[in-house]
């Protein structure tokens, strides 16, 4: 067991880019075992035995990995298969995934709380004790929401088939899509009937896997779980804020990750978040 995680990790970290689904899988299986454990250290209990904890969490946090990827997949199946249905599918699966690391980086059993997120609204079902569903909103993904709703056209159809926030716009010099907290930005002129729904739905799978992304990088939240807990217990107005929102702080570390990707780059595609999305969306051809 302690040789296939070494393995899964070198291999995992040392793929620049993803070229095939055995590298694609290597690299989710072993981003989930290593950051949900370094989260399940951190957020150990005091008395708990440090080799249990490691033990547990590499592989559920490569499961968690693992569904990850399946999720991926089923979104290349919607481009690849002109099934706008598929999507919503791959949405699910991914929750699934980003839940189970998410719970293992807390410490907790995996099964504990799933969640998905729609746009800024964050829904959290849990499963621990009595069945009970909880709503957060997420405020970065608020605010550029709102940004976009003044400046741009909100796209219903759109949404709703692929359930992310999706908007529109007419400015050329804006690249054709583009992702952003909690929402995804077209050029109105792309849709145009010169263009094919495979045509649109690579575009989209690509903006959609760079949400998925940001649904990768969200465990890396639960790093602040104890100080967080902790001001609650000191303070009524963080533990309503703690309560009622999420704070996506996992977005400054992968705003960071895909800065730094673009140094030194001879293409697009050598950033490895860009060859990622283009790799599962098609667009890498």
């Amino acid at each position: 067991m302690s040789i296939l995680i070494v393995l899964i990790l070198f291999n995992a970290f040392s793929v620049k880019g993803q070229s095939n689904d055995k590298e694609a899988a290597l690299y989710n299986i072993g981003f989930g075992a290593v950051f949900s454990t370094v989260g399940a250290i951190i957020n150990k209990k005091p008395n708990e035995p440090l080799g249990r904890v490691i033990k547990k969490s590499l592989w559920q946090g490569a499961l968690g990995g693992y569904v990850t990827f399946e999720s991926k997949r089923i979104l290349r199946e919607a481009q690849q298969q002109n099934k706008w249905e598929y999507i919503w599918v791959a949405k699910l699966v991914n929750s699934v995934g980003t839940s189970i690391k998410e719970n293992t980086a807390q410490n907790k059993g995996f099964w504990k709380k799933l969640h998905i997120n729609i746009g800024f609204n964050r829904l959290e079902f849990n499963f621990k004790d009595n069945f009970s569903v909880n709503y957060k909103l997420m405020p970065v993904a608020f605010l550029y929401t709102v940004d976009a709703i003044v400046k741009h056209k909100f796209e219903l159809k759109k949404s709703i088939q692929t359930g992310e926030f999706i908007f529109s716009h007419q400015n050329n010099k804006y690249p054709i899509a583009s992702t952003n907290p909690g929402i995804i930005m077209y050029n109105r002129d792309f849709y145009n009937e010169s263009l094919t729904t495979n045509e649109i739905l690579r575009t989209a799978t690509h903006e959609i896997l760079h949400i998925y992304q940001s649904n990768d990088f969200s465990l890396f939240n639960t790093y602040l779980n104890k100080s967080i807990i902790k001001w609650s217990e000191k303070n009524k107005t963080i533990n309503w804020l703690n309560k009622n929102l999420y704070l996506e702080y996992h977005y400054l570390i992968l705003r960071t990750a895909y800065l730094l990707e673009n140094v030194n780059i001879n293409n697009y595609y050598d950033n490895f978040f860009e060859h990622e999305a283009g790799y599962y969306s098609g667009t890498l051809n």
